[in-house]
């Protein structure tokens, strides 16, 4: 009986041992026991929350980032930036998730069409930034393409223009598709605006 009470505490500790283990958002969670947290200590995602538009002629894309606490992610929890987005072209609405932004799904990441928690240097190869403040961290996030379900990067860097506060965007590596080239079409192209552009925060 004194044996089976000292496993008990043995597997109850390593499990209370394992969930509190608690890492920065830019330390990587490779080795981490299950359960760990990746917590957003300098509060470097705060500054992207916000309602960002950028406009190209008749077209507007319009997205809404708003900043989720300890959510679960696979079998650990993640501080995380979530995001969905309204797009139109040409004055006719093509695709609008934003009705999706307060859904708190099982796993805020996968669901969402905007996620992610991943911080840029300005020496990042993903997105060179020469203007960039020593110190300046930008976001590397996630943004999926509701019509073709295909995904790219979406790089970001808070700023000011003219007394704007703005977001430099860059949308990019759209991942590729494998596909059949005698019997299946080719797959769609992704439908948001790609490259880098410039969004005004409302």
């Amino acid at each position: 009986m004194k044996n089976i009470f000292f496993l008990f505490i043995l597997i109850f500790s390593a499990e209370l041992k394992s969930q509190s283990v608690t890492i920065d958002i830019e330390e990587p969670g490779f080795g981490k026991p299950n359960g760990y947290y990746q917590k957003d200590f300098n509060n470097l995602l705060n500054p992207f929350e916000g309602t960002y538009i950028y406009t190209n002629g008749t077209s507007t894309f319009k997205i809404v980032l708003q900043k989720m606490i300890k959510q679960p992610v696979d079998s650990h929890y993640e501080d995380l930036i979530i995001g969905e987005y309204q797009y139109m072209e040409n004055g006719i609405e093509k695709v609008n998730t934003l009705s999706n932004l307060n859904i708190m799904y099982s796993d805020q990441y996968l669901k969402h069409n905007i996620a992610g928690n991943g911080i840029l240097w300005n020496n990042s190869r993903l997105w060179k930034c020469p203007q960039c403040k020593p110190n300046e961290k930008r976001a590397d996030l996630t943004i999926t393409d509701k019509l073709t379900n295909r995904y790219a990067n979406i790089l970001m860097r808070r700023t000011v223009i003219n007394g704007q506060q703005v977001i430099q965007v860059k949308i990019n590596n759209v991942n590729t598709v494998s596909y059949n080239v005698d019997t299946e079409s080719p797959p769609a192209d992704f439908s948001l605006p790609l490259g880098e552009f410039i969004m005004i925060k409302q």
